[in-house]
């Protein structure tokens, strides 16, 4: 990856909507330059995905989760089919998953899932309240 990659990725980051064409045209290169340089990087998972910014209704929470740390792997890849905010940490806590949902009852259904899964020991949850 060089400084043309992360110029590429740093326009993505503001808006993933961007075409290649008019990447291209911020950047003064080719609208083929950058269609390739992009598909590189996602072949070679240096981008992952687009995402979206979604306006602030609903809820959102972060779940922290303890597990059986022989099992803490298949937890994370039971956790990842359903979650894309996931994050392993080392100490008290073990996982924190974030979730948007859009009623604090769909939170709740949400995090019942988690503590259903093989290997988690408790979950704690936080709710953003602004």
């Amino acid at each position: 990856m060089d400084s043309r990659d992360r110029e590429i990725i740093e326009l993505l980051r503001k808006n993933s909507r961007y075409t290649n064409t008019e990447i291209g045209n911020i950047l003064g290169v080719s609208e083929g330059t950058v269609r390739k340089r992009v598909s590189r990087m996602l072949s070679s998972h240096i981008i992952r995905r687009f995402t979206i910014e979604t306006s602030n209704d609903g809820v959102d929470g972060i779940v922290l989760v303890r597990v059986d740390l022989k099992k803490a792997r298949d937890v994370i890849l039971q956790i990842k089919k359903k979650y894309t905010e996931i994050y392993e940490f080392s100490g008290k806590i073990d996982i924190a998953v974030g979730i948007h949902s859009t009623s604090l009852g769909e939170l709740n259904s949400a995090v019942d899932e988690i503590r259903s899964l093989d290997g988690v020991k408790s979950t704690d949850t936080l709710i953003r309240l602004v």
